[in-house]
This record gives C-alpha cells, sequence and structure tokens, in this order.
C-alpha cells in the first residue's frame, strides 16, 4: 500500500483519507450478478488498468427500507445517497492510516435489514471507530430479497441449485476476496473476525455452519442473531407465493430470469413490507452450502476452534412491537404452534418472572426469547463445547432516546461502532468505551477485555455466565434462567411470526 492506492489481484485502487483512516469505498468482490447470473452464484470480477478511484460508496441491492427498524442518528458518512440496482457485489475497506509494525487483525461486518434491506455501510458509515484500534474494517452488500434468497432449482432445473442461498454464496466470495486482498490493505489474512447484528449476526453463524466457508475467517462476533432458515418445502411455498403474486404459474418461472427487478421489488413488498417482511426472507438448509442448522452443525464440531462472542438486548421485541402493534398480539399463536397444550403454562412462567409487566410486554418477552435469545443460548451451548465463547446482554439506556425504546434490536450497534454518543453521560461514555476494547481485544486476540468491564468468564453450559452490560456492568451466571427453561423442551423452526395470505393462501393473517 503506497498512501491511497493499494494494489488487489484485480487492480489498482485508490482511496481517501479521514480523520487517521483511509477508506477505498465500493472495490467489486464479484462480477455483476444480472443477466445471464441472475440467481447465480457470483463469478470473479474482471481486472482493470490503471488506478481506479473508489472514494465514494457503491450501489445498494435493491431494496425497499423499513425505516422503523433503522437505529436513531447514524455514521457520517453514510451512503443514504447511494444508488440501487442489481450490480451491487460490491466491498468497502477502512484502514488506519497509522503505520502498524505488523499487519493488521481484520473485521468483516455484514449488516442487517431481515435479508431485505441494508447495506455494508448502513448506519457504521466507514466503520472508522474500530480502524482507529488498528483493526482493517471491511464492509459489505450482497443480494436481499427474492435476489439473494429464492429457490428456483425445483422449476428451473440444477444450474439455479443455489438460487435459494445467492446471498449467502456473495458473502463467502466477499470473504475470498479478504483472504486474497486485504494483505495490500495491511489486513493479516490468518486474523479475520466475522461479525453482524440481526441478520448480518445470522449470516456469521450460518458462515461458521457451511463447508463452504471453511478457513475464510478464525473468530465470530454474533449480535442479535440465532437460527432462522427455510427448510427446502418452506422455500418453495414462498417461490410459489412470488409467482402468484406476480401472476405467473409454475411454467412460467423461467419469465422471472428477464422481469425488470422493480417488478420483482414490488412483489416481494406485497407478501410482506415493513418489519413483517424481515422474517420472510432467509436462506435455506440445502444439504450443500448449508447441510444443516448451525445449532447441530456446531455440536457436531463443525466450527471446532473458532470463538465467537454472542449476546441479545434487554428488549430486541420492543423495536417490532413499536413499528407495527400488533407484533405481539402474535405471540398465543406462536407458542401454541410450538407448545401445544401446554403454551398457556409456559406463559405462566413469564407472568411469575415478569409480575409487573401487562399481557402485551409478557407477549413481547415471548417474540424476543423466540426470535433471539433461546436460539442464541442453544448456538453457545453447541459452539462452547469446541471453542471459547462468550455472551452478553445488552440493558444499557440509548442516548437521545426515550425509555420505552431502551434496549431495543440493534440498541448495541452505536456502543461498538462510537456513533451519536457524543452527548451521552459520562457512565455509558465509559460503557462504550468498555463495549470497544472488549471487542478489539477480541478481534485482536480472540478473548474480550477491558479495563472498563468486570472479568469476563468464559460461557459454559454449566454456569452460562453472561455480561450484563449497563451503566454498571456485572457479571451474573444465567440470567433469566427461568424463562430459557420453560423452552428447554422445544424444537421448532422459527418460521415468519405473522401469517401471510400469499404465503398460506387457506388461512386469514391475525391483524
Amino acid at each position: 500500500m503506497t498512501g491511497t492506492v493499494a494494489m488487489t489481484r484485480q487492480g489498482a485502487v485508490r482511496g481517501v483519507t479521514n480523520d487517521g483512516t483511509i477508506s477505498w469505498r465500493g472495490i467489486r468482490y464479484a462480477a455483476p450478478p444480472n443477466g445471464a447470473l441472475r440467481w447465480q452464484a457470483p463469478q470473479p470480477a474482471e481486472p482493470w488498468e490503471g488506478i481506479l478511484d473508489v472514494t465514494t460508496f457503491p450501489t445498494r441491492a435493491p431494496q425497499v427500507l423499513a425505516a422503523e427498524l433503522v437505529p436513531p442518528g447514524g455514521a457520517t458518512p453514510s451512503d443514504d445517497d447511494s444508488p440501487m440496482g442489481e450490480d451491487c457485489l460490491f466491498l468497502n475497506v477502512t484502514a488506519p492510516t497509522q503505520p502498524m509494525d505488523s499487519p493488521c487483525p481484520v473485521l468483516v461486518w455484514f449488516h442487517g435489514g431481515g435479508y431485505t434491506w441494508g447495506s455494508g455501510a448502513n448506519f457504521i458509515g466507514d466503520g472508522t471507530a474500530l480502524a482507529l484500534e488498528g483493526t482493517i474494517v471491511v464492509t459489505i452488500n450482497y443480494r436481499l430479497g427474492a435476489l439473494g434468497f429464492l429457490k428456483l432449482d425445483h422449476l428451473l432445473g440444477d444450474q439455479y441449485a443455489s438460487s435459494a442461498n445467492a446471498g449467502l454464496l456473495d458473502q463467502i466470495a466477499a470473504l475470498k476476496w479478504v483472504r486474497d486482498n486485504v494483505a495490500a490493505f495491511g489486513g493479516d489474512p490468518s486474523r479475520i473476525t466475522i461479525a453482524g447484528v440481526s441478520a448480518g449476526a445470522k449470516s456469521v453463524v450460518n458462515l461458521m455452519a457451511s463447508p463452504m466457508a471453511e478457513g475464510l475467517f478464525h473468530r465470530g462476533i454474533i449480535q442479535s442473531g440465532g437460527e432462522h432458515l427455510n427448510t427446502p418445502d418452506t422455500a418453495e411455498q414462498v417461490t410459489a407465493a412470488l409467482l402468484r403474486t406476480l401472476g405467473l404459474s409454475p411454467a412460467d418461472a423461467k419469465e422471472l430470469l428477464t422481469m425488470p427487478v422493480e417488478t420483482i421489488l414490488a412483489a416481494q413488498q406485497e407478501i410482506a413490507a415493513g418489519v413483517r417482511a424481515t422474517w420472510v426472507w432467509r436462506p435455506t438448509v440445502d444439504g450443500l452450502i448449508l447441510p444443516e442448522g448451525p445449532v447441530h452443525a456446531f455440536a457436531k464440531g463443525r466450527a471446532r476452534g473458532i470463538n465467537i462472542m454472542a449476546g441479545v438486548t434487554a428488549n430486541e421485541a420492543g423495536s417490532y412491537d413499536l413499528a407495527d402493534p400488533c407484533a405481539s398480539q402474535q405471540s398465543p399463536r406462536v407458542l401454541q404452534e410450538i407448545f401445544g397444550d401446554e403454551a398457556e403454562q409456559v406463559l405462566d412462567n413469564y407472568r411469575s418472572a415478569f409480575p409487573e409487566a401487562d399481557e402485551r410486554r409478557l407477549h413481547c418477552a415471548v417474540l424476543a426469547d423466540e426470535r433471539y435469545g433461546i436460539p442464541t443460548i442453544r448456538l453457545l451451548d453447541s459452539q462452547s463445547e469446541h471453542a471459547s465463547c462468550w455472551r452478553y446482554r445488552f440493558d444499557a439506556p440509548s442516548p437521545g432516546a426515550p425509555k420505552e425504546k431502551w434496549g431495543f434490536h440493534g440498541a448495541d450497534v452505536p456502543f461498538v461502532w462510537d456513533i451519536g454518543l457524543e452527548a451521552a453521560e459520562p457512565a455509558l461514555q465509559t460503557l462504550a468505551s468498555g463495549i470497544r476494547q472488549a471487542w478489539t481485544t477480541f478481534i485482536h486476540h480472540g478473548k474480550p477485555e477491558s479495563q472498563d468491564l468486570p472479568f469476563w468468564p468464559e460461557y459454559r453450559r454449566t454456569e452460562r455466565w453472561t455480561m450484563l452490560l449497563d451503566t454498571t456492568p456485572t457479571v451474573v451466571p444465567d440470567p433469566r434462567q427461568q424463562q430459557r427453561q420453560a423452552w428447554e423442551s422445544a424444537e421448532w423452526q422459527p418460521d415468519t411470526w405473522w401469517t401471510f395470505p400469499a404465503l398460506h393462501p387457506a388461512h386469514n393473517t391475525t391483524h
């Protein structure tokens, strides 16, 4: 790397300097996945001559933003003004300007957004805060919604065998690019951590479970993730719903290959919009890219030796219920589907645990546990047999937000990336510093440590030690044990939460 110019395997790129960092925004890591490559596995990017200026954020995947789920504030600069289009397979790299004695560890960040919206720069911008700590930060764009996760092989043949996981293959292609090129930016390809929030955190989990991503990274950070996948059958139901919405028969599925992207996006929105869309589109256990769900894969040692940090926020469901007030109303039906006759008993468990809570808040607690809390515990239980793991729960106030919004889904993200905390009280500033130190030491050395946090013991199934990140951080064993135990006998595949007429024509949706 010479100044702002780095030499990748495809060609030279020139970035932009900004407050102690250099950013290269919009490097192509794979060929445009449009035309004949729509729903195909990503292909290598073409090389170029000369030096390519990469100073502005790239095209985002086609999407309709669920604005109600975007946390307040946001990074500057960001890519809010970037265009959208199918030609979206780009990544961004940010490195410290200060030369290091040895190559820097690398953090690859996968954005959230329910696999339907978002981008690498969404909310975190260049990721400057961690780059200033001596980390190379890579953020990526990948295919979303129907263009990233639509099962087509049963209708169009084996050449579409990976279409249901095209977005996951994009992430794998980006990781291969990082492995092959990050040294040119001062990065150490033998110390790569993958991290993300929400769908990005689930992406981390899926990549750990995929044999196709083996060896491409060395640690993982899972912020409000879990295990949320389609079976081949449910994936085919989603495909059928999209075709019906477009007025196509299964025999006409090939028309999807040349259909305007706006038409596909509009049909996707018709099936489910806003927060409801964020649990419809997802990867599929296909026997190839994802041979099985991550909890089972981890239990078998699929990700042996990959240390993880994993956690949730205190009020995961709050953002969903505020955005769509009938979110909590789905809880009794979901409990009935999972527990049958024992559903009321499970709800009584929550009533005794939260005696001051009204029914709506109880149902929000169920939503949070079913979507995020219990799946995260199960991932930790499985992986802690094969690697060092650490668990947290983010309980802290959100600066500038009313108390009822504290601990919302994604509330920990600003603390990691130092966003919107300028006016925060000193205790929150100290907490944010502690969180960044813990994340940085984990990225650098595989173990979270911070002088601003208590000692953080490893997670074991026997004690389930958990760091409660609050204005006064504490470490406790097995918090909310009573609720965890209520789910111990449950075996279920988290579905779409809401029922949708397009997906289940025989059912009526619950409003």
